[in-house]
């Protein structure tokens, strides 16, 4: 049976590698439709990493040479892999005590590899700092790294006083591989202002892939 010219009604049961038939409606349409979790089967494949810290106090971060982001990945050179963001986040654990808006951002661009303190980043199935291709600082100056340029940012957060009420967008933002790190590139999650007694929840997620 050929996939290319048959197809089956219903669900088809099936292991890595075998050749299925397309799975068609009962009114003979094409069959597409998510059959797990978004990120199970990466997840499972154990190729999915993080870094992630809680109630961080930043450090303003522009994307400077040497700068301190709360969060940085770096992908090295010759890793013979490639670094597919998925989704991040940066929430907010403390209101500031004046008035202002912070502008969680990303950045990235190529880079040396930065001499900062290196945190391993957590493989998402096993919770184990092991597997990972990729260098990870977290609210740290990533010493000797070099300027890398404004991606986007990932939401805003703003507030009138202390006492008074505040706004904020969504927690997780997905990437979807917009973002990618190949060999030799450094990506940081940062805010650019930081308000008197700010604290912040940072998170990146990424998955691992051959490259190239």
């Amino acid at each position: 049976m050929s996939a290319v010219d048959q197809g089956r009604v219903g669900e088809l049961l099936g292991s890595d590698g075998a050749i299925q038939p397309l799975r068609l409606t009962r009114k003979g349409g094409l069959g597409a439709a998510d059959v797990q979790a978004r990120y199970q089967e990466s997840v499972l494949r154990g190729n999915v990493y993080y870094l992630a810290t809680g109630a961080a106090a930043p450090t303003a971060f522009t994307g400077a040479a040497a700068g301190t982001p709360l969060i940085g990945v770096f992908n090295p050179s010759g890793s013979g892999k490639a670094l597919i963001f998925l989704l991040t986040s940066a929430t907010p654990t403390a209101v500031p005590t004046v008035a202002g808006v912070i502008d969680p951002e990303l950045w990235a661009g190529t880079s040396v590899l930065p001499t900062g303190t290196v945190t391993a980043p957590s493989n998402m199935a096993t919770q184990q700092t092991t597997g990972s291709v990729a260098k990870g600082f977290v609210n740290t100056a990533m010493t000797s790294s070099t300027a890398i340029n404004f991606v986007t940012g990932i939401g805003s957060f703003w507030w009138a006083t202390a006492a008074a009420g505040a706004q904020m967008s969504n927690g997780i933002v997905e990437l979807a591989g917009m973002l990618v790190a190949t060999p030799g590139v450094l990506v940081a999650l940062g805010v650019r202002t930081v308000p008197t007694s700010l604290t912040i929840d940072p998170f990146l997620m990424w998955e691992e892939v051959p490259y190239p």
